[in-house]
């Protein structure tokens, strides 16, 4: 068999994985401390999970206009452990409203950041705790011209 034959045959292999779902995506856990999470800042890629533990006093809410175009926003409920399965890439921040003035922010990076400089610019309009989240999103290298 050729060389070339023998590499259209290991894609289609990769590929038909892929799809079936057979390589599996990753977990990631955000641990919910006294007044912070932990990690603040997760980096994940498309289809893997991000799981919430110990949120006895504490929940987790996506920011409106601070998450990628055409993903779904949450909110979990006070003391629920949750686990979201994010597909679209770029920046999610986050907030546990109860210890908001506290900092109790995040952010989850999916793929590429794509939306960057979006939610930099919307985060600027934020009033109140919620402009803590502009402290995390300064942690976050700049995005590299292409």
């Amino acid at each position: 068999m050729s060389i070339k034959k023998s590499f259209v045959l290991v894609m289609m292999f990769f590929s038909l994985l892929i799809s079936s779902n057979l390589i599996a995506a990753e977990s990631h856990t955000i641990n919910a401390e006294a007044r912070r999470f932990v990690a603040d800042i997760v980096y994940i890629q498309p289809g893997d999970t991000v799981g919430w533990i110990n949120m006895t006093s504490h929940n987790t809410v996506s920011i409106d206009g601070l998450i990628p175009e055409g993903a779904e926003p949450w909110r979990s409920n006070l003391g629920q452990n949750l686990q979201l399965t994010l597909e679209v890439e770029g920046v999610y921040a986050y907030v546990c409203e109860p210890h908001l003035g506290f900092g109790m922010v995040g952010l989850i990076i999916v793929g590429e950041p794509t939306n960057l400089e979006a939610v930099r610019e919307a985060a600027l309009k934020l009033e109140g705790p919620y402009r803590r989240i502009l402290g995390k999103l300064k942690k976050l290298p700049a995005p590299q011209e292409g």
